[in-house]
């Protein structure tokens, strides 16, 4: 040590003898300079700082610690804090480097202190690097960056302390415009009194509040405008204190889009009720004059008013058929709006297998006998039921083994019931409907349930049909815990099978 220091450090000693134990114990550099800018006492933390030992800065000029762009204005400074000594904290908004040894610059935040000695006044300055700190600051000033939200950070008097680009562009204001100005500019003026409040108990009660949280907010934008927001807010605890951090998401365009979903749902629940309105004063109205044209179109083809040609019993027939198709497709369209409409109540009940087959049966066997074919029943056990609603099951059997019919010019149509067990358990009601027709491709299997999709199409025949009897029949399975299958390959027939789960007695 330097003769000077060591007789300062003895005049120092006499003012408080642990001052040096007291430096020492300090979390940051120490350097203790006079009057004259020179080094007269450094702890060992300044030691590590600087990179320099102890000997190398007693005695020395302190703006040997400067980089050179700062010494000759630093010379100024010091003569005039002398002048008018006052201690001064850290973090006083000044951007203030140190020098170490080997050249480095770094960042550093200093506090002063007048020290009244009796060889006058000294200076002890307190010397913390931040370099870390900036770091962590600049790492922080990215990721808000990159946020897509516009993100606002105020302190406890909700002041705004930092903000990112994405608040500029949402509120219209730039950056500067922003900082050190109250967030309660970006409140609207109706909610603007009551903001404070609701500010002051989240920091009494600071805790994360995910958007969404079901407050309606407005934000207020530079123009005057103002926009629906929603806003999640997080405490963010810092070396100045607790402050808030706030993402806030501009939800205009979402809250257009629910409005529009709102007005459309109403749009359409009224083309709903239109369309039940229709459907019960026009369904007995459009069948009474099919079931009048089919009714005496059979009677004239009975002859019972007189005989008829050849001719016109073509033409009668036609007239039948097509009056026929139309009233199945009416009775299709209807089916199929009260099953969409949810107003078709199925009764599950135990049924019985047999005498859903025998039923199906006798309603098809003149139509396949007709075209020559051989309808091959085979019954289950009599005492096999199935728990589904007669009406639909009797229904499902007879669109399935109708197409079969319709789409089979010789050979057999067969219909058949059994069921899947496991350990002595009925876990379905199987029903199968197999024919020797023409078969069904693997691109229209794909579409087979669809609605308005027609069978034999692909083959080019022309078949009657409403195109809905599969899709009908599907939904009617799948009310009742149910699925339809099919297996075709063509040329070579059709097997569909209905499978209805559940429990079963046999």
């Amino acid at each position: 040590m330097s003769d000077l220091g060591s007789a300062l450090l003895h005049g120092l000693s006499q003012v408080d003898a642990k001052l040096g134990d007291l430096l020492e114990s300090t979390p940051d550099a120490i350097v203790v300079v006079d009057a004259l800018g020179i080094i007269v006492l450094v702890n060992s933390l300044a030691e590590q700082l600087f990179r320099y030992d102890r000997d190398e800065l007693l005695g020395q000029s302190v703006e040997v610690l400067l980089p050179d762009s700062f010494r000759r204005q630093h010379v100024a400074h010091r003569a005039g804090y002398f002048q008018q000594p006052h201690t001064r904290t850290m973090g006083a908004g000044l951007e203030l480097y140190g020098l170490r040894k080997d050249g480095v610059q770094f960042p550093v935040e200093i506090s002063l202190s007048p020290l009244k000695t009796e060889r006058g006044t000294l200076v002890m300055s307190a010397v913390r690097d931040i370099s870390g700190r900036q770091r962590a600051e600049k790492k922080f000033a990215q990721l808000l960056e990159s946020a897509p939200d516009a993100m606002v950070i105020v302190n406890g008097h909700g002041v705004i302390v930092l903000v990112n680009s994405q608040t500029e562009k949402l509120f219209g204001y730039r950056r500067e415009q922003l900082l050190g100005q109250s967030v309660d500019m970006l409140v609207p003026t109706p909610h603007r009194a009551r903001h404070p409040a609701h500010r002051q108990a989240f920091f009494q009660n600071p805790r994360a509040r995910a958007m969404g949280t079901g407050f309606e907010l407005n934000g207020l934008r530079a123009d005057g405008s103002e926009f629906p927001v929603e806003i999640s807010l997080s405490p963010l605890e810092t070396e100045d204190g607790l402050f808030v951090s706030s993402a806030i998401r501009d939800v205009t365009e979402r809250k257009r889009f629910e409005q529009a979903l709102r007005d459309k749902n109403l749009e359409l629940e009224n083309a709903a009720k239109v369309k039940d309105r229709f459907l019960a004063s026009m369904s007995h109205e459009l069948r009474t004059p099919l079931n009048a044209i089919i009714g005496f179109t059979s009677t004239l083809l009975m002859r019972m008013p007189g005989p008829v040609n050849t001719e016109q019993e073509r033409q009668l027939t036609t007239i039948q058929s097509s009056a026929r198709h139309l009233h199945s497709l009416i009775n299709d369209l209807l089916d199929l709006a009260k099953i969409e409409a949810g107003k078709v109540d199925l009764l599950l009940e135990p049924v019985s297998c047999r005498a859903v087959l025998e039923e199906v049966e006798a309603l098809l066997a003149q139509t396949a006998e007709a075209k020559g074919l051989l309808l091959q029943l085979e019954l289950p056990h009599e005492r096999l039921t199935v728990q589904a609603d007669r009406r639909a099951l009797t229904q499902i059997l007879l669109n399935l083994t109708n197409n079969a019919i319709k789409f089979t010019a010789h050979g057999t149509v067969r219909i058949a019931c059994g069921k899947s067990t496991r350990a002595g358990n009925i876990l379905a009601t199987i029903f199968t409907v197999e024919d020797t027709g023409i078969g069904i491709s693997h691109a229209d299997q794909a579409r087979l349930f669809e609605s308005f999709q027609r069978l034999g199409a692909a083959a080019g025949r022309r078949e009657d049909g409403s195109g809905l009897g599969l899709h009908l029949s599907q939904r009617l399975a799948s009310m009742m815990k149910g699925k339809i299958v099919c297996e075709s390959e063509m040329g070579k027939g059709s097997r569909f099978i209905v499978v209805i789960d559940g429990e079963a007695t046999a």
